[in-house]
């Protein structure tokens, strides 16, 4: 199974934000199109081995995970959604770990409710299950790589994409998350443990 991650070039807005002169922005979370892809890294669950694919890359991106299980981490409603308006399909069998934690607390996945949904961030879910924190946020990776740090951007997508794994690694192995004290326990399908195997 390949785990993988994406980070955008173009920022995204918050709300109250005031836009910074130097940076560009695309038009929201669902403009996908216009977030650009900065970088793609990847984890494979069988060799440990991770690779790193930027725009000009796509195609071996494509290449690369064809007839391949896939998982991430909010990866069916973002990183998917954003590899695809960008010419990569991710197809075939995908474990999107957010997804099914909001599934076993008996969620929507399709529906976002701040007050039902949120809390259960990577970082939350790393620190509390594996106390491992991320190495920042990423809202600021797409302001990095426009003024030029685009070392420290892929950096900080291997660091996430190493966090992925080793979040579904401790899944496989103990089936729970921890998120603020409370364990929330999780089921997997069976072609998802074959697909893990070593």
């Amino acid at each position: 199974m390949i785990v993988l991650d994406v980070e955008i070039k173009r920022a995204i807005l918050g709300r109250n934000e005031e836009p910074l002169p130097d940076i560009e922005y695309c038009d929201g979370w669902r403009d996908f199109a216009g977030m650009g892809i900065a970088c793609v890294c990847t984890f494979d669950l069988r060799t440990s081995l991770s690779r790193v694919f930027l725009e000009e890359d796509l195609q071996d991106l494509q290449g690369y995970l064809a007839n391949q299980a896939t998982a991430g981490f909010n990866t069916r409603r973002f990183d998917n959604q954003l590899l695809a308006s960008h010419g990569v399909q991710v197809s075939g069998l995908h474990y999107d770990i957010l997804e099914q934690i909001w599934v076993t607390l008996g969620l929507n996945p399709d529906r976002f409710e701040p007050r039902t949904h949120g809390g259960w961030s990577l970082d939350a879910v790393c620190e509390a299950t594996l106390q491992v924190k991320k190495s920042g946020n990423g809202a600021l990776a797409p302001v990095w790589w426009q003024r030029g740090q685009k070392g420290r951007v892929v950096d900080y997508c291997l660091r996430d994409v190493w966090l992925e794994a080793k979040l579904l690694r401790h899944i496989l192995q103990h089936r729970h998350v921890l998120r603020a004290g409370q364990r929330l326990e999780m089921t997997l399908e069976q072609e998802i443990l074959e697909a893990c195997r070593p």
